[in-house]
């Protein structure tokens, strides 16, 4: 495995909370549409109906986030998969970190600190022990 096959899952992460916040932006308007259109000299009508493309636009939102499910859980099985036959436990924790919790590089150097009190994890340090054991593979 290599370090796009990786990233992948984070791009895909992010893929799908923008197709969560078009999903909700979508659905909170109303498929149901109405319009007052003059009927004769003096009178009105008023005219209530669905709004199919927006219906179908929620529709089609909700298939590519599914199929966007399925492709990152299979993902993170192989990713998860290929972690677990790291040998060395603090690169399998900074990879779960990394590539399973979508943490950044700060966030990981935090916890890592937080964890292992006698080393001191920087932003760098994790990056290269990553990048380092991902060129010796």
């Amino acid at each position: 495995m290599n370090k796009k096959e990786l990233e992948e899952v984070f791009h895909i992460h992010k893929e799908i909370e923008n197709l969560e916040k078009r999903i909700n932006k979508n659905k909170s308007l109303s498929v149901m549409v109405g319009d007052v259109v003059q009927n004769g000299y003096k009178g009105h009508a008023y005219i209530y109906g669905t709004d199919l493309k927006r219906k179908n636009r929620i529709y089609m939102l909700e298939e590519k986030y599914s199929n966007f499910q399925k492709i990152l859980i299979e993902k993170k099985e192989k990713i998860e998969d290929y972690i677990e036959k790291i040998p060395f436990s603090e690169i399998r924790q900074i990879f779960r970190y990394r590539y399973l919790d979508n943490k950044n590089w700060v966030q990981i150097a935090h916890l890592m600190n937080d964890l292992y009190k006698f080393e001191e994890y920087t932003e760098s340090s994790v990056r290269q022990k990553a990048e380092r054991y991902l060129q010796k593979k």
